[in-house]
């Protein structure tokens, strides 16, 4: 793991992580290998990292059509194209409807061509082995100072309809340490608890029960005696990892103000059932809420939610 004065340290939960916890996520070169070694390689670790996959041209269109929303409602300052949070917000003065607002950024001709475009559609076809199809409801997240995703997995919110989901993180913004990065849990899509525990579960049809596993992801990867991967990512690079892969992020720290912006999507193949709740024009999301229910609907000066 590549250290140095600007970021040699890594929060999570408020707490500094040990540098003896922290471990290197595995590259993967699509060259290097065939469809049955990247599945082969996903049922083994949980995950695939595949640097610069996307073209740099697509994420930086993607990335300032985005940035320009966030300088329309004064969260950015200028240059918008640096992502340096204003620490401001009238983005509920200009919008009654946060999830309009939000939906409008989201669906942004640059970014959907990234999420739901070709690399990722073919990338996914070879994983499952039969023609896949992006969810059309995406999460995008721009995430200042401060603010970091619980530790989770994904199973209690994608797998109503189909077990065969696959989430696909990408990085639009350069992510160094400080500035919040996502970590996988090493080994965690093996474990029987994680299983038991999510396996079946689904966040809307058990409301008492959280989808967050709020141990510190410290301690949970000191009792298995496993590390939390990571990385610097460069914009271009995609994590990809099944439902039941333990993963969160790290806080952004960074000091000078840059926000980290980052977007998931979910891929599965085309002929299994899909998920209303996440396909269409208007599709309602997880709660029925549509995109208002995320946390990036949210002005970048208030609180995030846990679920």
């Amino acid at each position: 793991m590549h250290y140095n004065k600007k970021n040699n340290k890594v929060l999570v939960d408020g707490n500094v992580v040990p540098k003896n916890i922290l471990g290197e996520l595995k590259k993967t070169s699509l060259s290097k290998n065939e469809d049955k070694d990247l599945r082969d390689d996903l049922k083994k670790n949980g995950y695939l990292y595949i640097p610069n996959l996307i073209n740099i041209e697509c994420i930086e269109a993607a990335r300032n059509e985005i940035f320009y929303r966030l300088k329309e409602v004064d969260e950015l300052a200028d240059p918008y194209q640096s992502g340096i949070f204003s620490g401001k917000s009238i983005r509920d003065k200009i919008y009654q409807d946060r999830g309009k607002f939000w939906k409008s950024v989201s669906t942004g001709k640059f970014l959907k061509k990234v999420t739901n475009g070709p690399v990722l559609e073919k990338l996914f076809s070879q994983l499952f082995g039969c023609p896949a199809i992006g969810f059309d409801f995406i999460f995008l997240r721009a995430v200042p100072k401060g603010k970091f995703t619980h530790m989770h997995c994904d199973s209690g919110f994608f797998t109503r309809s189909t077990k065969k989901v696959l989430t696909c993180w990408i990085a639009f913004s350069e992510i160094t340490l400080d500035k919040g990065p996502l970590f996988i849990v090493e080994k965690s899509h093996s474990f029987n608890d994680v299983k038991r525990n999510f396996a079946n579960f689904d966040v809307m049809k058990s409301p008492k029960k959280k989808a967050s596993i709020r141990e510190n992801p410290i301690d949970f990867a000191k009792k298995r005696n496993v590390k939390l991967l990571t990385t610097n990512f460069t914009p271009g690079d995609v994590l990809i990892f099944g439902m039941l892969t333990v993963h969160g992020s790290f806080e952004n720290h960074s000091e000078d103000k840059k926000i980290r912006l980052t977007c998931d999507v979910r891929y599965q193949p085309e002929d299994e059932p899909k998920d209303v709740r996440y396909f269409g024009i208007n599709p309602s999301g997880t709660t029925g809420l549509g995109y208002g229910e995320l946390n990036g609907a949210k002005p970048m000066t208030d609180e995030w939610h846990i679920r």
